[in-house]
């Protein structure tokens, strides 16, 4: 893997899984989570983005902090100018087109180009991301984790 040939297995440990259930791993353990191109595809995200933080170190050490990284494709809002529009046009359009062609496979390319048009936009995201309140487990009735994109964990009762 490129982490052995980068000389970093000592250090970075590579795990498949679930993101919904990610059972195998313990609560705060987890220094980093990365998800590319892949939270799109998840049904449920809420219940992945609430593993996923369950796995994260809570650690209010200054020097160290873990992080969650996601990156996905989505379409440009209509707002974005006409930079937008031709890049809305590339993603419906020139990419399932060229894609299939390469691939021989148009319908993965065309579920493609429609899983981008119904992801949220970055802003809405966001949204989402900031307003997911997860449930603790084995915690008090009432108490839940809220997932804050700046890294800040808070537990809140809620009444």
């Amino acid at each position: 893997t490129k982490v052995e040939q980068a000389d970093l297995s000592n250090i970075v440990s590579l795990k498949l899984g679930d993101a919904r259930k990610l059972d195998s791993l313990d609560d705060n353990t987890i220094n980093a989570a990365t998800m590319s191109f892949g939270i799109r595809n998840v049904p449920e995200k809420e219940m992945a983005l609430c593993e996923i933080h369950r796995v994260l170190k809570k650690d209010s050490s200054p020097t160290i902090e873990s992080k969650l990284a996601i990156m996905e494709f989505s379409e440009p809002g209509p707002d974005t100018g006409i930079m937008g529009s031709l890049a809305r046009l590339f993603i419906r359009h020139v990419v399932p087109a060229v894609g299939a062609m390469l691939s021989g496979h148009p319908k993965e390319y065309m579920h493609l180009q429609k899983s981008i048009k119904e992801f949220p936009s970055p802003p809405e995201f966001v949204a989402l991301m900031e307003g997911i309140k997860c449930p603790i487990k084995g915690g008090v009735d009432g108490e839940e984790w809220e997932i804050d994109t700046f890294g800040s964990f808070r537990v809140k009762e809620e009444v």
